[in-house]
């Protein structure tokens, strides 16, 4: 898949998740397996070019969620949702302060940046990778790690677990007034997002903050 993905897309610098590249994003977890998770997230009707779900209480009573809440999130409160979509392009960015965990169960490609990257309040995306994520993985994508919606790497819609810290996706409590400039891009709890120009118009109450291309990614067809 990885070599088909790189001849649709020879513009991009298609990287495997397991390249040693990938550690300045996140991390892998390989022991983290979510066959019942998988039953439930199959069974959504999918009706639109997307759908997120932040915190998902049948996925949260399940007891494949204790590798989350005791393992990977230390015992602190964290919420387990998830996600399909048909995205084939950036078109914007967000960060957390703290990690999200996915569960992918297709492959996929992440378009990731670094939060130290951006200059003069936004982010150029020459200086984002693109990483391609088989099937079955898990992926941490650390606070520091700017992302957005994975793209779809094959004809399968991406379908994923997204695991986070309790609250962040969620409407914000009070809109922030604070002197800190990145307030501005604070959207919603524990959620700062740029977009792309060329999708301000889908999120009109996001900032701005990202110049040059909006990567795109030509799926190909499923091995």
């Amino acid at each position: 898949m990885l070599e088909k993905l790189r001849l649709a897309n020879p513009e991009l610098d298609i990287l495997h998740v397991e390249d040693p590249q990938f550690a300045r994003y996140g991390t892998l977890h390989p022991t983290i397996h979510l066959p019942e998770m998988r039953q439930f997230l199959y069974s959504v009707e999918r009706t639109e070019f997307e759908h997120y779900v932040p915190c998902e209480e049948r996925l949260m009573s399940m007891p494949e969620a204790d590798q989350f809440k005791d393992g990977l999130f230390g015992q602190v409160p964290c919420q387990i949702g998830w996600y399909y979509g048909n995205c084939d392009r950036l078109n914007a960015v967000e960060y957390h302060k703290c990690s999200e965990v996915l569960y992918e169960y297709e492959d996929c490609v992440l378009i990731l940046g670094l939060l130290w990257d951006m200059q003069d309040g936004g982010l150029d995306t020459s200086a984002m990778r693109v990483f391609y994520v088989p099937a079955n993985t898990c992926v941490e994508l650390y606070a520091t790690t700017l992302h957005f919606a994975p793209c779809r790497a094959g004809q399968a819609p991406v379908m994923q677990i997204v695991a986070q810290s309790l609250g962040t996706n969620t409407p914000l409590l009070k809109p922030a007034r604070t002197a800190e400039a990145e307030d501005r891009y604070l959207l919603q709890r524990n959620k700062w997002l740029l977009v792309h120009p060329e999708f301000a118009a889908s999120e009109p109450e996001a900032a701005v903050g990202l110049r040059g291309k909006n990567l795109a990614v030509v799926p190909v067809a499923s091995v």
